[in-house]
């Protein structure tokens, strides 16, 4: 392997904008390289290490924050895969620093207060049940490999995304028995690789071609580089094992997921998900006017009898709702045939909530309509679920309407303002979706720092609707179940 190795430094330990003298330089002050597989070396990889000061205080800082963020995958169908699970960026940067400052064995220590915080987050929730079949990709240092908490995610759809970027020198023969252990739980890992890091830990090569998952930081590399790695992690393979998944991080447009999904890449990651350039609102089979007049009637006490014929009018609003109460979830007896008995069935409230749904029905969604559509729903679940906690708001339904609500301008291409003039909504909920400060501005702010994917915002909104790191966590999580449920039966 001397020779790809060899290969490797040339190909990756160059600078695109400066003489090759600088790989010298930048080897200097790279981590020391990992001991190669099989090679004889003794370990300190389980053993515990007293921390220094430095690194006591960002351990205290590391386990008082519960909080991990969550950031979207897309499969090669465009369907939204999975969820990367990570701290808060500020929290890793911290640690990152202090790490640059301190000994092996006090890194060691913070990267496995770093895994710690994550796996006790990760080990309150039922990520199977709340996931469905999308993955959790949980990303750790290799320094929490072999922590007890492990053992508590489900092998069914969890992804250990490892990464030797910010950790000391580990050995090789202990990385390999956890890694083993692993494999005999039937729980997937990959590897994180970044430039730095495959020119100084020679050995992340081979340990990435026998993973079952490798996730490039593209910003890292160019295409050319990407190719030649790619070939490498194929050659080397062990035949015994199935193909290996790449997962493309760190994309901003959409060309770059194009160029990545050209390359054969099966997982894509990064801003471009969420962007919104050349957006234009989605065509949809709903009359979205009649659903927010419907809305207006039920607001305003309309009996269901007057209500029932203004629906019966609109031939795709009628045979929605009979083919949603009349579905085997609903579980009645006798079929539903007229809208009178329909409404009488589903009763205000709930007709309320299936009409507001509605509004996010969209005709044959892109990946983009998809993450819209979740997000708005998510955001409506989260606070809903929060009703009442700490200093939010009591009434649910309004919250729901809040989250629902404050993402409809995109869906339906009016401004906010002209939207809201049409619905009529609760004045709290009105006045917040228009930027006036107290609870229920506070709260849609805390629901859009929980779903940002760095959450550098998330513990200060959660300090002032006065929530902790456990409650905003299950209340996420919990909601994006929710949201999924919803999004994919909105979709047959």
């Amino acid at each position: 392997m001397s020779g790809i190795f060899d290969f490797l430094h040339r190909l990756l330990g160059r600078d695109r904008n400066t003489p090759s003298t600088r790989t010298a330089t930048t080897a200097h002050v790279a981590p020391a390289p990992l001991a190669g597989v099989g090679q004889s070396q003794p370990t300190h990889f389980v053993q515990a290490a007293a921390p220094a000061a430095a690194a006591g205080s960002t351990e205290n800082a590391v386990g008082k924050s519960g909080f991990i963020c969550r950031e979207l995958i897309l499969d090669r169908q465009q369907q939204i895969a999975g969820h990367a699970f990570d701290l808060p960026r500020k929290l890793r940067q911290r640690l990152q620093a202090t790490h640059a400052d301190t000994e092996t064995n006090a890194a060691t220590t913070l990267q496995r207060a770093y895994g710690d915080a994550l796996l006790r987050s990760l080990s309150q929730l039922d990520l199977h049940e709340l996931l469905g079949k999308r993955l959790a990709f949980v990303h750790l240092s290799a320094a929490a490999l072999g922590h007890p908490l492990i053992e508590q995610l489900p092998a069914q759809n969890t992804v250990l995304m490892l990464s030797l970027a910010d950790s000391p020198p580990v050995s090789a023969a202990a990385l390999q028995a956890h890694i083993d252990a692993l494999r005999q739980r039937g729980l997937r890992h990959g590897w994180l690789l970044r430039k730095q890091t495959l020119v100084a830990q020679q050995a992340l090569l081979t340990l990435a071609s026998q993973a079952d998952h490798v996730q490039f930081q593209t910003a890292d590399f160019d295409g050319v580089e990407i190719k030649t790695l790619i070939k490498l992690l194929n050659d080397n393979r062990p035949t015994n094992l199935p193909r290996l998944q790449l997962t493309a991080d760190g994309l901003a447009s959409f060309d770059e997921f194009n160029l990545c999904f050209q390359s054969g890449f099966d997982f894509f990651q990064g801003d471009f998900i969420s962007r919104r350039d050349n957006w234009h609102p989605p065509k949809s089979d709903i009359n979205r006017l009649l659903v927010i007049k419907l809305l207006n009637l039920l607001r305003s006490d309309t009996e269901l009898n007057l209500i029932a014929p203004q629906l019966t009018s609109d031939p795709v609003l009628s045979f929605k709702l009979l083919r949603y109460l009349n579905s085997a979830a609903m579980g009645l007896q006798t079929p539903v045939a007229t809208m009178d008995k329909a409404l009488v069935i589903l009763g205000r409230s709930r007709f309320y909530r299936w009409l507001s749904l509605l509004l996010f029905d969209v005709k044959a969604p892109g990946y983009r309509e998809r993450v819209l559509i979740e997000q708005a729903l998510t955001r409506a679940f989260f606070l809903e679920t929060l009703a009442g906690q700490g200093q939010l708001p009591r009434d649910g339904d309004e919250l729901f309407l809040l989250g629902l609500f404050s993402m409809l301008d995109l869906l339906i291409g009016q401004p906010l303002i002209s939207i809201l003039d049409q619905a009529h909504l609760p004045q709290p909920v009105h006045e917040a979706l228009l930027g006036k400060s107290g609870p229920y501005r506070n709260a849609l702010n805390l629901a859009i720092a929980a779903e940002a994917p760095h959450a550098d915002d998330l513990e200060a909104s959660s300090r002032v609707c006065g929530l902790d790191a456990r409650c905003v966590t299950q209340g996420s999580i919990a909601a994006l179940a929710k949201a999924r449920e919803i999004a994919a039966l909105s979709e047959h």
